[in-house]
C-alpha cells in the first residue's frame, strides 16, 4: 500500500512538473520573442535578486513543516509558528526590496529601468512565503495533487495574466512581473482554502511537543542561512558575469544577450528532462525523516541505492539525447545555432546535475542540511572568485568550465557524505558502467536514426 502510494505520487509530481517545465520554455520563447537575449539578459538579472527575497522567506520551512509532520510533531501549533516565522521575513524582504529598488537597479544590476519590475514582484513574497509552508505540509501527507495543482495554476495564471497585460503596459518586463505577483496570490488563495478543508477533515496530530520553536529552529536555520547566503553568492555571480563578459569585449547590449543566452535559454532546456526527476527529490524527503526516525537502517540504504541506480541511469541517456539533438532543440525553441552549440558543450554535466539534486533531497531527509549548507556555500564562494578572475579574460568559455567544475566539486562532497551516513557500497558496475554502455549505444542509434531521417540512407 504504501509503495502503491510512493509511486502514485511520483507520477503526479512528474506529470505536473514536466507541464511546467514545458509550458515554462514555450512561455520564454514567447517572451524572447518580444524582448530579445539581451532583454531576457535583464530579466534573468531582475530575477536573480528577487530569488534572494524568495529563498529568506521560504528555505527552511517549508521542509520543518514536512519533517514535522512525517514525523509525527505536526501540531495545530507547529505549523503557525511556521507560518509566523515566514512571513515576518516576507515582510522584511519585501520591504528592503520595495524601498531599495532603485539603488539595486543601479548600483547591482546596473539598469535604473529595473526598479519598478523589483517593486511589482515584492508584494508577492507573503503569498510565497505562505505556500512554501502549507505544501510542505500536503508533501508530509503525502498528497502531490495539492501542490502541483497549485503551481499549475500559478504558471497558467502567470501567462494568460501577462500576455493581458503586455498590451496594457507599455514596459514588457514591468507586465511580466506584474503578472507574476497576480499568479501567486491566486496560488496561495488555492492552497489555503484547500489547506483548511484537509485540516478540517484530518485533525491535527494530539502528540505534546515540548519545544517546538527550537525543532523548526535546528531545521530551517542551517537550510536558511545556507541558502539565502547561496543565493546571494548566486546572485553576486549573476551580476558579475556580464560585467565579465563586457570587460572581455562583448560590449552592453551583447554581454546581456550571451547572459541571457546562457541562463533563459540553454539552462531551461539542459534542466528540464529533471522534471521526471524532481518527484524523486522531493518524495525521498518524508520518506527518509519517517524512517530515520523509526531507525529503519536498511530501507534508508535500499531507497538511496534504488536512487543512485535510477537517476544515474536516466541522466546518461538524457546526455546521450541532448548531444545528438542540441542543434534541432536550438533552433526548434529559439531559432538559434549557438544556444545548440552551447547546449551540446553542457550536456555532459547532466549526470552530476541531476545525481546533486537528488542526494540534496534525501541528505535533508535524513537531518544532514548543515552540510548541504557546507558543500553549497564553498561551491559557491568558489564560483564568484573564478568567475570575477577568469570570465574579463576568457568570456563565456570560462563560464562553462566555470559550472563544470562547480558540479563535479559539490556532486563529489555530496554524493561522499550520504554514502558515509547511509552506509551504502557503490556499485561500479550498476551505477556507472552499465548507464554509460547503454547511452553510448543510444547515442549510435539516435545517429543512425537522424541520418536516415535526414539523408534517407
Amino acid at each position: 500500500m504504501k509503495k502503491r502510494v510512493f509511486y502514485a505520487n511520483a507520477a503526479i509530481l512528474t506529470i505536473g512538473s514536466v507541464i511546467l517545465r514545458l509550458s515554462n520554455i514555450w512561455f520564454r520563447v514567447l517572451i524572447c520573442g518580444k524582448i530579445g537575449a539581451a532583454g531576457m539578459g535583464l530579466y534573468q538579472l531582475i530575477f536573480s535578486v528577487f530569488i534572494l527575497g524568495i529563498t529568506l522567506c521560504t528555505s527552511g520551512v517549508g521542509l520543518a513543516v514536512t519533517r514535522l509532520v512525517a514525523e509525527g510533531r505536526g501540531t495545530r501549533g507547529a505549523i503557525r509558528r511556521c507560518l509566523v516565522f515566514a512571513l515576518a521575513l516576507s515582510f522584511a524582504a519585501g520591504a528592503a526590496l520595495f524601498f531599495f529598488a532603485d539603488f539595486i537597479s543601479v548600483k547591482f544590476i546596473g539598469d535604473p529601468s529595473a526598479a519598478m519590475p523589483l517593486r511589482l514582484l515584492a508584494p508577492g513574497l507573503p503569498f510565497i512565503a505562505v505556500c512554501s509552508c502549507l505544501k510542505g505540509y500536503f508533501l508530509a501527507i503525502r498528497n502531490t495533487i495539492v501542490p502541483v495543482g497549485g503551481e499549475i495554476l500559478e504558471q497558467i495564471v502567470a501567462i494568460f495574466a501577462s500576455l493581458i497585460l503586455f498590451g496594457r503596459i507599455s514596459s514588457p518586463l514591468s507586465a511580466l512581473m506584474l503578472g507574476s505577483t497576480i499568479s501567486e496570490v491566486s496560488s496561495c488563495a488555492y492552497i489555503v482554502l484547500l489547506y483548511l478543508a484537509f485540516v478540517r477533515k484530518r485533525g491535527f496530530s494530539n502528540k505534546k511537543v515540548n519545544g517546538i520553536f527550537r525543532s523548526i529552529l535546528h531545521i530551517a536555520a542551517p537550510v536558511l542561512f545556507g541558502s539565502f547566503f547561496r543565493s546571494l553568492l548566486n546572485s553576486t555571480e549573476n551580476i558579475l558575469i556580464p560585467r565579465g563578459l563586457r570587460k572581455h569585449g562583448a560590449g552592453e547590449k551583447g554581454a546581456l544577450s550571451q547572459y541571457g543566452m546562457m541562463q533563459g535559454m540553454v539552462m531551461p532546456i539542459l534542466y528540464f528532462p529533471s522534471a521526471f526527476l524532481s518527484a524523486l527529490s522531493m518524495l525521498l524527503i518524508p520518506e527518509m525523516a519517517e524512517a530515520n526516525a523509526r531507525g529503519e537502517r536498511a530501507a534508508i540504504q535500499k531507497a538511496a541505492e534504488r536512487a543512485f541506480r535510477f537517476t544515474l541511469f536516466f541522466s546518461f541517456l538524457v546526455t546521450s539525447v541532448l548531444i545528438v539533438f542540441a542543434g534541432d532543440f536550438g533552433m526548434l525553441f529559439y531559432g538559434s545555432s549557438e544556444v545548440g552549440n552551447i547546449l551540446r558543450v553542457m550536456a555532459p554535466i547532466v549526470p552530476l546535475m541531476y545525481v546533486d539534486s537528488v542526494v540534496d533531497g534525501m541528505l535533508k531527509g535524513l537531518d544532514q542540511q548543515l552540510y548541504s549548507l557546507k558543500y553549497n556555500f564553498s561551491d559557491s564562494v568558489m564560483r564568484v572568485i573564478l568567475i570575477a578572475v577568469f570570465i574579463p579574460f576568457f568570456g563565456i568559455r570560462a563560464y562553462m568550465v566555470i559550472l563544470f567544475m562547480s558540479e563535479i566539486y559539490n556532486a563529489a562532497l555530496s554524493i561522499n557524505r550520504l554514502l558515509k551516513v547511509t552506509a551504502v557500497e557503490v556499485d561500479v558496475v550498476g551505477w556507472i558502467i552499465t548507464p554509460a554502455v547503454c547511452a553510448a549505444l543510444l547515442y549510435y542509434v539516435l545517429l543512425l536514426i537522424k541520418k536516415i531521417i535526414l539523408f534517407g540512407i
